[in-house]
């Protein structure tokens, strides 16, 4: 449980974010939500960090990069506003971009992600040498994949989203396998955190009575694992803070707790607490 190592980059880095900003005399800014958690973007919010998507929404000024990363273009529309950008693209996110962009042309790029989600957003706006967008298809069931074109006789590069849920990428990736065979090229994989997690929580699984799940609700890693928990047919329940605490827990016997990669330590240990004074 806890953040993962991207996750505890980027909330170092919207520290810093806010430092250069007061020093500067400027405003500070974050590119969407810097991390999939409520809670820890109001705690910033509340220290002078404004949300912004685009460099029109606000007077030139310090911008965090999400761990989500951003496109190229509109990376470059922020730089042309006069916006000093701080980089807080987790390392997996990055090396997704950069495999996109270095890739042969002569392949065709699918991503296994969740449509309209940030990482999906920047993996989908990747400029090739010229500036020029690479076509990416998106998939998200194995329904998406069978509506895809045939592409010729051309090779498929796969890529991931890298918190796409472990059941629907395995999914995916088999009707990617079946349809493609030997012209599919392996891409990136999912984030290793995130599968670490999944599988804790297989076993976890299989110890208790119930589970809450601790996480924003924004955050598709955190969703993945309460789906896995449905998997295993437990009661399971998805809260953002120790207030939303059902009072149905305290009538299982055992109960199991896990938490996404960007809750923060000090909300699972207040859950924990709490849940043990009711006992």
């Amino acid at each position: 449980m806890g953040y993962c190592n991207g996750v505890a980059h980027v909330i170092e880095l919207a520290n810093e974010c806010l430092k250069i900003a007061e020093e500067q005399n400027l405003r500070a800014y974050s590119i969407g939500w810097f991390i999939h958690n409520p809670n820890v973007v109001s705690r910033f919010m509340a220290a002078g960090m404004q949300h912004i998507e685009n460099p029109e929404d606000g007077p030139p000024g310090v911008a965090l990069i999400r761990a989500h990363g951003i496109g190229d273009p509109l990376r470059l529309r922020f730089v042309q506003a006069g916006f000093h950008l701080i980089d807080g693209t987790c390392g997996t996110v990055a090396y997704s971009q950069r495999m996109i962009r270095n890739s042969d042309r002569s392949l065709h790029v699918v991503l296994a992600g969740l449509h309209g989600h940030s990482e999906v957003e920047a993996l989908t706006h990747v400029w090739d040498g010229n500036r020029e967008v690479i076509p990416v298809s998106v998939v998200e069931s194995p329904k998406d994949v069978d509506n895809l074109s045939s592409f010729g006789d051309d090779g498929i590069l796969f890529m991931t989203q890298t918190t796409f849920p472990l059941l629907q990428y395995r999914e995916v990736k088999s009707r990617m396998e079946k349809r493609f065979s030997s012209r599919l090229v392996m891409g990136n994989r999912l984030c290793p955190t995130t599968s670490r997690r999944l599988e804790a929580i297989n076993v976890l699984c299989t110890k208790v009575d119930a589970v809450i799940v601790i996480g924003g609700r924004m955050s598709a890693n955190t969703t993945a694992l309460v789906h896995v928990v449905e998997t295993h047919g437990l009661p399971v329940w998805h809260i953002e803070s120790a207030g939303e605490i059902p009072q149905e827990i305290y009538g299982f016997e055992r109960v199991g707790i896990t938490a996404g990669t960007s809750t923060p330590p000090e909300d699972i240990e207040e859950v924990y607490r709490v849940l043990k004074e009711g006992i």
